[in-house]
């Protein structure tokens, strides 16, 4: 399977993770000194919901449309950041595109000069890199045509000792990947255990997703924090039933804000053809494991 990003730009899984990883960042941004980031898997940086791929599926419909017509005036404020910075991205670019997470990574740092974040991100495919580093070449992130496995291990422990390591990859082998990254996070969290991990993972194959979380009890990585939101109920054979986020090591009240994000979320990213669900059964914010 050839993954293809462009086909899922701007879908409920994609709104769930950026709105996500802003309220990261603007957590670590809290301390006021000075953070590394780092995409692992950046793609192309930016995405057009006008392009063949985009309309051949209408995900973004259930997803950045959806958000886009709601009243976000009661939302969390990490979905007011995203969405003003929805609105800058079509004001700079056009209407029709959609941000991936670099975009996001360099806007914070945009937004933050004198906070000293220093962004990074990693593409190992070669066109996707030309496309990364010819859209996202004039804003503040370093583009770098490298392999996540490779790569991550070369950087941490980056030199301002704080640091958040954003990993999304493909998933073109699900139980095959799910193995390999939870063997990239040991080795990484084994070199450097202060930092911050998180890794998206889709929920579509229950089991896998349930031994995937066998795998990670197993090793020896405390402060775990799974973050679910689901738009069919977990039994239901669809192509994807909801998203994930793994947080190791997340700020100080993360799981609280996470679980304030996914409720307002989830009335607005539901499915029309699916079961009603409330927040309650759509979403989780649980600890794998603690301390």
């Amino acid at each position: 399977m050839n993954y293809k990003h462009a086909y899922h730009a701007g879908n409920f899984a994609d709104v769930v993770k950026h709105i996500l990883l802003v309220q990261l960042l603007n957590q670590m941004g809290q301390k006021n000194k000075p953070f590394y980031v780092l995409d692992a898997y950046g793609g192309r940086g930016l995405y057009s919901l006008g392009s063949e791929e985009a309309r051949k599926t209408g995900e973004a419909k259930g997803g950045i449309q959806a958000l886009v017509k709601a009243d976000v005036e009661k939302a969390p404020a990490a979905i007011k950041d995203y969405m003003e910075g929805i609105k800058q991205a079509r004001f700079t670019y056009d209407k029709k595109v959609y941000p991936g997470s670099p975009w996001w990574i360099a806007h914070h740092v945009e937004k933050n000069p004198e906070a000293g974040v220093r962004g990074e991100a990693f593409e190992a495919k070669a066109s996707e890199y030309d496309a990364l580093n010819y859209q996202l070449h004039k804003l503040p992130i370093g583009i770098h045509h490298r392999n996540a496995f490779e790569g991550i291990a070369a950087v941490i422990p980056p030199k301002e000792k704080r640091g958040l390591i954003f990993l999304d990859p493909p998933y073109e082998q699900e139980h095959k990947d799910f193995t390999r990254l939870i063997d990239l996070l040991v080795h990484s969290y084994n070199k450097w255990p202060q930092g911050t991990y998180a890794l998206w993972f889709p929920i579509k194959n229950i089991d896998a997703v349930e031994l995937f979380y066998k795998k990670l009890k197993r090793t020896e990585m405390r402060r775990q924090l799974v973050c679910e939101l689901n738009i069919y109920p977990k039994d239901i054979a669809v192509g994807l039933n909801g998203t994930g986020l793994l947080v190791i090591n997340p700020p100080w009240q993360f799981d609280n804000q996470a679980r304030e994000i996914l409720r307002f979320l989830q009335p607005v990213l539901k499915v029309a053809d699916a079961p009603d669900l409330t927040p309650d059964s759509a979403t989780t914010v649980r600890w794998l494991v603690g301390e």
